[in-house]
């Protein structure tokens, strides 16, 4: 199953439910080192975790690791600013290889560690509006087009494998902000808010999303102190009352 080509088009996420992994599910796949995986990707997306590693790993800065690698743009679904990896050259190279080997292997972004699995998340109840609270962890093999059938893995041990928790407290607190975040703007959007007060928003998101970080540091807590801003933000936008229209003024 293609879960980025479902996520782009919305099609056949009605049948994505029965293909959702548990830490036990059993998948074949393993890995001959081919690089096919590092070309041809247009759909690395990062998370502040992801740019953290990579900055300090490359002693660079969060802002110079998306600038020398990424392009930032509004999601068109998510409605917030999103980080995506950009290819190099016509065989489309992931901007992060030397000498056709990954620079960062040993913290490479998750969705690249994951692979050929992805991870969602999911409600209580699947198909229903996600509760931010209430956020569980899923997993799905990609269709993949490298690699063999030869070996038996499970979940787990993939996880293992690379380093990646099994309870992410990262990647769950992440979604939590996202999910909020786009309540938040999308409200705001109905509401027909200025494109200038958009704006402004969204760079200060940006800005606390994925550049307020010390890489000399350590991640989650700053994370944290982020992400509880943004909640509150979000709550506080959620909650407020939306600008009485001209006519509604006049009527007072």
């Amino acid at each position: 199953m293609d879960i980025f080509r479902m996520m782009k088009t919305g099609e056949g996420i009605e049948q994505l439910e029965e293909h959702l992994l548990d830490l036990d599910s059993e998948f074949r796949f393993k890995c001959r080192r081919c690089g096919k995986c590092c070309i041809h990707q247009e759909t690395i997306i990062l998370n502040a975790r992801d740019i953290y590693n990579i900055a300090k790993k490359k002693g660079m800065t969060m802002q110079q690791v998306i600038e020398s690698y990424t392009e930032v743009y509004i999601g068109s679904g998510s409605r917030l600013p999103v980080v995506h990896l950009l290819s190099n050259g016509p065989k489309g190279a992931c901007p992060l290889l030397e000498d056709g080997r990954c620079s960062v292997h040993d913290c490479k972004p998750t969705v690249c560690a994951l692979y050929p699995m992805g991870r969602v998340v999911v409600g209580e109840k699947f198909g229903e509006p996600v509760d931010p609270d209430k956020l569980r962890v899923k997993y799905i093999l990609n269709e993949y087009s490298c690699g063999s059938a030869k070996r038996v893995n499970t979940v787990r041990s993939w996880l293992a494998k690379f380093g990646i928790p099994e309870n992410d407290e990262f990647y769950i607190l992440w979604n939590k902000v996202l999910i909020s975040l786009t309540l938040a703007i999308v409200k705001l959007e109905e509401e027909k808010v200025s494109k200038t007060v958009l704006d402004m928003l969204w760079s200060a998101i940006y800005q606390a999303l994925f550049l307020d970080y010390d890489i000399t540091q350590d991640f989650m807590p700053q994370f944290q102190v982020a992400a509880k801003k943004l909640c509150s933000l979000s709550e506080t936008i959620i909650k407020a009352q939306p600008p009485a229209s001209p006519s509604e003024e006049e009527a007072d």
